[in-house]
């Protein structure tokens, strides 16, 4: 029982003791806690879209080789199947590694030098569907 109430003691007290410091901040310092808050936001909000990125590029890689296949069989019926096949294979080992770095550096949140920025690269196989330039 008196083990509780130390505890119930030790609580109170370091609630007061924020209590206190929230307090005696300035307007400038609550509004440097906010932005800090918001930066922190926005930090998980990009690492959990990086994550999500990475996995769902790896398992929807696939994609790229029937999107190909007809895009370019739209465009050129006669060589279109097989530019759309290499260029399927290829955009899909494109697409499956850029998934596997999303995952690998998830918690780094730079998207700098991603092949999504650098090559104007759809962030998923299904945006751009009917487009070929990719």
């Amino acid at each position: 029982m008196r083990a509780k109430m130390m505890i119930v003691t030790g609580v109170l007290m370091m609630a007061a003791s924020v209590f206190a410091q929230v307090e005696a901040n300035t307007v400038e310092d609550e509004a440097n806690v906010m932005r800090q808050a918001r930066s922190a936001d926005l930090w998980f909000e990009k690492w959990g879209f990086k994550m999500t990125r990475g996995v769902v590029n790896l398992a929807t890689c696939w994609v790229e080789l029937p999107r190909n296949v007809h895009v370019e069989t739209m465009e050129n019926p006669i060589v279109g199947p097989m530019k759309g096949l290499f260029k399927g294979l290829g955009l899909t080992v494109v697409r499956a590694a850029a998934g596997t770095m999303d995952v690998a550096t998830f918690g780094t949140v730079d998207d700098t030098y991603t092949i999504y920025e650098r090559y104007d690269f759809p962030y998923f196989a299904w945006q751009n569907w009917s487009q070929s330039e990719r």
